[in-house]
């Protein structure tokens, strides 16, 4: 599926009022790791086969890159909720935050890694996305969702990197 397809579908389902309780963050964030590995896997196979200066074969990188955000984001998310001992039948959304008083719907409703972690942090302390190494730091404070749509130039191994690292933090969840 393409992405514009793919896009139309998370629409309409939020058109319909899906909404989303929070072991789902989990699940999406499970989801986008197995697309990042074929990702993967078909970006090593252009290296391999000397397909690296097709415009697909950047679309393959930023799609990585794409992901591995929503991964971080995800997971975030996720997490947040486990620690608050959110119900896990209660809806994630203002009704259900409100009710819940346990967060505020539009502190969560954010695609702000550090406005997440600063959420995270407040309920642990030893669980972070953030990397030490400088061009994952950089690639995670560049990331928000518009880069689907837009010419992003980043390097393989740089987000091959950053893939890795999001791996690693989803492991934690």
């Amino acid at each position: 599926m393409d992405i514009p397809a793919f896009l139309a579908i998370l629409v309409f389902l939020f058109l319909s009022g899906v909404i989303v309780k929070y072991p789902e963050y989990l699940s999406a964030a499970k989801r986008h790791n197995q697309a990042c590995r074929v990702l993967q896997v078909k970006i090593e196979s252009c290296i391999n086969n000397d397909e690296i200066q097709d415009q697909n074969f950047r679309h393959l990188i930023v799609s990585l890159y794409y992901l591995s955000g929503y991964i971080i984001e995800c997971s975030l998310k996720y997490k947040i909720f486990e620690l608050l001992v959110f119900d896990v039948d209660v809806n994630v959304d203002k009704v259900g935050c409100r009710d819940s008083g346990l967060i505020i719907y539009n502190k969560i409703a954010i695609h702000d890694f550090a406005r997440l972690q600063e959420q995270l942090t407040s309920q642990v302390s030893d669980l972070s996305y953030e990397s030490l190494d400088n061009k994952i730091a950089l690639l995670l404070e560049k990331w928000n969702p518009a880069i689907r749509y837009e010419e992003v130039a980043v390097n393989y191994q740089d987000v091959k990197a950053l893939y890795l690292h999001t791996k690693s933090f989803l492991r934690r969840m």
